[in-house]
């Protein structure tokens, strides 16, 4: 869809497209892709074209969810469907339009509110101020204050492994038992060995403090910078798989103990 208001912008500052695009460091045939919709902008693009033309870059996520929120709304229904469901387990989110994610990620801490499930969001800053932002028109602050725990990715994996291990066990361990978990977690790039790994190889040794939580578990990767080989080997470590409309069975799954998230295991054996 084109973006009018971000053309109007341009014109009143008087530029020309090749101009924002040298300034905004990209080609100029991509920033006019941006412009007429036909591509979105990565958060550095996004950022760069908004300082170039002195807007807050959230209005790209902010105008753009709000265009294709009627649009999408009948082709997302399954995965809100989803989200409201008493299912738990992990789920491979590789995702094509960051609008798209936005609005999952929005319908996912509303079912989770709805529920009365408590949510983590691990994600970037520019993300999580645009999730802040759309959340408080649609629902109480103290529901927001109850049910959903904002970290910043940057800040999070600065940490060591045992930091990160402590603040699960806190977190969790203050919430009230029987309920399930819900965590969002936005990832750069995909690592066989990354900062979950070590956390599961650690919590493991304290599988029994968790046997009475269930967890609704996703991480999201953008799937243009994803190998194709690394998504089948991806799609082997979790048993759902989730596209930008619609959440179904991995067909290449393959339970592995050792790599998975020792909560949502458990269940399986209870």
């Amino acid at each position: 869809m084109k973006r009018e208001w971000l053309i109007r912008i341009r014109e009143s500052k008087q530029l020309t497209q090749a101009q924002v695009a040298s300034y905004a460091f990209i080609d100029r045939g991509y920033y006019s892709q941006i412009e007429t919709g036909k591509r979105n902008p990565s958060n550095t693009v996004a950022m760069n074209i908004a300082k170039v033309l002195d807007f807050d870059p959230l209005k790209f996520y902010h105008n753009d969810l709000n265009q294709q929120a009627e649009q999408d709304d009948s082709l997302t229904g399954e995965v809100r469907q989803f989200f409201r469901s008493d299912r738990n387990g992990e789920i491979l989110y590789l995702y094509n339009n960051f609008d798209m994610y936005s609005k999952h990620a929005i319908s996912f801490l509303l079912t989770g509110i709805e529920k009365g499930n408590y949510c983590l969001i691990i994600d970037y800053v520019v993300n999580i101020n645009y999730l802040k932002e759309k959340l408080v028109s649609l629902v109480k602050q103290k529901e927001i204050e109850q049910y959903i725990y904002f970290i910043n990715k940057e800040e999070f994996m600065n940490y060591e492994t045992r930091d990160i291990v402590d603040y699960f066990h806190r977190l969790i361990e203050g919430f009230e038992t029987g309920n399930i978990i819900r965590i969002w977690s936005h990832e750069q790039e995909y690592k066989e060995h990354d900062w979950l790994s070590k956390l599961e190889s650690v919590l493991s040794k304290k599988l029994p403090k968790y046997r009475s939580n269930k967890f609704l578990f996703i991480r999201s990767y953008d799937a243009s910078i994803v190998m194709a080989v690394a998504h089948i080997r991806m799609m082997r470590n979790y048993p759902y798989l989730m596209t930008d409309f619609e959440i179904v069975d991995s067909p290449f799954y393959q339970f592995n103990q050792s790599f998975r998230f020792p909560s949502l295991f458990i269940q399986e054996k209870m």
